[in-house]
């Protein structure tokens, strides 16, 4: 009786089964059971033609409702916050698995995504995203009477209570801030507070060790998505000039230099393979240009245009980002804000992204000192090994 209720009203989504309005059509308690599994359910809920894939950069800052998307058809953002490229891949597989009208995939390509070195996520492994059988452990779960608890406040919730606002939030919105909610945030604190992450974390530079393995499962994701006929748009998302000066003070530029040339190699030899079907482009959003140089304030009554912190930009921008990839509609504030990059312009490009950076670095004395006193304080002394 316990398995047959909780499978009726079904609290957190999970076997699609019927909802009745004012009795379980508002699945109230989906929050419990983590911001991934919500990710995988709702994504379930409809078919979508295009879907958002990448990091909590691109979570915040990608719009699934911007009209550069819309224009194309219906966008699902399932990006996911930490994810690095193992698990992006996971997801991939899901929603080839479970979307049968797929068209697009923009792949949002972050640097910390191909180290060899990552944390454990539990709460991606006990998502349906995960490698585990969910299914299995969730049916087990049905037998429970914790689970009837959260059936019953499902119930109660949707008879007495005004859902509307949590329904919204959990799937429509699907991450991303409502512009204008976050009031007086405090942008040089949260900098400073970001690249001591990035700099303390051996997943992230502090251990940073550049993966062929995460190389292998993105020609993976190409090759899958060739076979299926997938449009993949790949881009490097944009991170704020102190976000790159953190690379650069880490040791880490010429890696992140190579990193790039190696996805160009990799979008060059599917290009070889596949010579009349549609290419699979890269654009490069990250650089010393208009939005990344944007000055940091000190007071929480500054607020910033195009970035949340060092390493998170704002929908403003994301949507700029979209424009670029879809229409090629040049900002007149950044002519150098996502390159098209191939084999062809590789070299010179990255050419112009370490000229721009030198020009930051006499133009911005003041930050590069700050930033060179976190990094000499933050940094580990005795440099990491990489695992074999």
């Amino acid at each position: 009786m316990v398995a047959s209720f909780n499978w009726f009203v079904d609290p957190f989504g999970i076997y699609q089964s019927i909802k009745i309005h004012q009795v379980n059509a508002i699945k109230t308690q989906q929050e419990v059971i983590g911001k991934f599994t919500i990710k995988a359910i709702c994504a379930l809920e409809q078919e979508y033609n295009i879907f958002i894939l990448g990091s909590s950069r691109a979570n915040r800052g990608i719009d699934p409702t911007y009209s550069a998307l819309t224009a194309r058809g219906k966008a699902y953002n399932i990006s996911l916050a930490g994810a690095h490229l193992h698990e992006l891949k996971q997801v991939f597989d899901f929603i080839l698995k479970h979307q049968s009208n797929i068209e697009i995939i923009i792949f949002s390509l972050d640097f910390f995504m191909f180290t060899d070195r990552t944390a454990p996520n539990p709460n991606f492994d006990q998502s349906p995203f995960g490698e585990t059988n969910y299914f299995l452990q969730r049916l087990k779960n049905t037998f429970s009477l914790d689970e009837a608890y959260y059936s019953l406040k499902t119930v109660y919730d949707n008879y007495y209570a005004d859902t509307t606002i949590q329904a919204t939030f959990l799937c429509d919105r699907q991450g991303a801030p409502k512009p204008n909610t976050m009031i007086f945030y405090p942008h040089h604190e949260n900098f400073i507070k970001t690249l001591t992450s990035f700099f303390i974390a051996p997943q992230l530079y502090a251990g940073y060790c550049y993966s062929d393995t995460r190389l292998l499962e993105l020609q993976q994701i190409i090759e899958k998505a060739r076979e299926r006929g997938v449009l993949l748009k790949f881009f490097i998302s944009p991170i704020h000039a102190w976000q790159l000066e953190a690379i650069r003070l880490s040791g880490l530029y010429p890696t992140f230099e190579q990193w790039k040339r190696d996805l160009i190699q990799l979008l060059a030899q599917d290009h070889t393979k596949y010579p009349q079907q549609t290419v699979y482009t890269l654009h490069d959003f990250s650089g010393y240009h208009h939005f990344a140089t944007e000055t940091v304030p000190r007071h929480k009554q500054q607020q910033m245009q195009w970035f949340w912190e060092s390493s998170h930009y704002k929908t403003q921008l994301g949507n700029v980002v979209l424009d670029k990839l879809f229409t090629n509609q040049m900002n007149p504030q950044a002519t150098d804000f996502g390159i098209l990059v191939d084999s062809n312009n590789i070299e010179t490009h990255l050419a112009n992204v370490r000229r721009a950076q030198q020009h930051y670095q006499q133009t911005h004395q003041d930050d590069i000192l700050e930033i060179t006193a976190l990094a000499k304080e933050k940094l580990p002394k005795i440099p990491t090994l990489c695992p074999h």
